[in-house]
């Protein structure tokens, strides 16, 4: 297995000569209002880039991208969709081959095997996180998710984790003007949740992602983190982790056995 990081909490793998992506997006403007610019440049990847599955853990427009969907997938390609989702995608989807499935159920296929798991979105919106693996790897996906109480069951269930994929910015999110009352309690996982949760689901290796990309007061702030914390919290949880800037593949050395 081939990975590399992509924007914010996109992911490429590559199994069995197979293409896959996950929360995959290079454009971000439709969030712009309340996210801001980019702070550092985007990742282009969609023009060489023909996926036989793609996956997003939401619908949210900083992991769900449908122009890009209809670009990078291929022809014979197929989408990989959490159920629940259906009532909400069955109007975005084109000529898309769509398979649906539940919670805990897996669809394999080349080799490869994918299925959704529980995932709890920072303002209630549907979402799930995904496990994928092939070649001897497996590969947890967590979205944006925020803290809950299902990440033991989840490593428990689930054996043999080597890569967990999970947010890290711990940010507060202020969304009155759509309706929702402001909050100060973190919507998705911060740094010190990763590690633990990472921990709880026996994961080989932490690679955090969704962080650093964004920050917009007063509607979008992240609690940021450093190099100290990332030390401190691996120490603390015996949790090995990894930074993999956005663009860059996994290089072998670096691969957990």
């Amino acid at each position: 297995m081939k990975i590399q990081k992509l924007n914010w909490a996109g992911v490429k793998l590559l199994i069995s000569g197979k293409t896959i992506l996950i929360d995959a997006v290079e454009d971000f403007s439709a969030y712009k209002p309340v996210l801001g610019q980019p702070k550092v440049d985007l990742v282009s990847f969609s023009d060489d880039t023909k996926a036989d599955y793609i996956i997003f853990t939401h619908l949210h427009f900083d992991h769900f991208d449908e122009k890009l969907i209809a670009k990078c997938l291929k022809p014979d390609g197929k989408l990989l969709i959490y159920a629940a989702l259906k009532p909400l995608v069955d109007n975005l989807r084109a000529n898309f081959d769509a398979i649906f499935l539940e919670l805990e159920e897996t669809y394999a296929e080349d080799g490869i095997s994918f299925k959704p798991v529980f995932a709890m979105d920072g303002i209630g919106d549907i979402q799930s996180s995904w496990i994928v693996e092939g070649e001897g790897t497996k590969v947890f996906h967590g979205g944006d998710t925020m803290w809950h109480n299902q990440f033991w069951r989840l490593g428990k269930e689930n054996k043999g984790i080597d890569y967990a994929f999970l947010p890290a910015n711990g940010v507060t999110v202020n969304f009155t003007m759509i309706g929702l009352e402001y909050s100060p309690v973190v919507a998705s996982l911060s740094i010190q949740q990763a590690f633990v949760a990472a921990k709880l689901l026996h994961a080989k290796c932490l690679i955090p992602m969704h962080y650093g990309l964004f920050e917009r007061a007063p509607y979008y702030v992240p609690t940021n983190f450093g190099t100290q914390d990332l030390v401190e919290w691996s120490k603390k949880m015996e949790q090995r982790y990894l930074l993999l800037e956005d663009g860059r593949y996994l290089e072998a050395e670096e691969m957990v056995e």
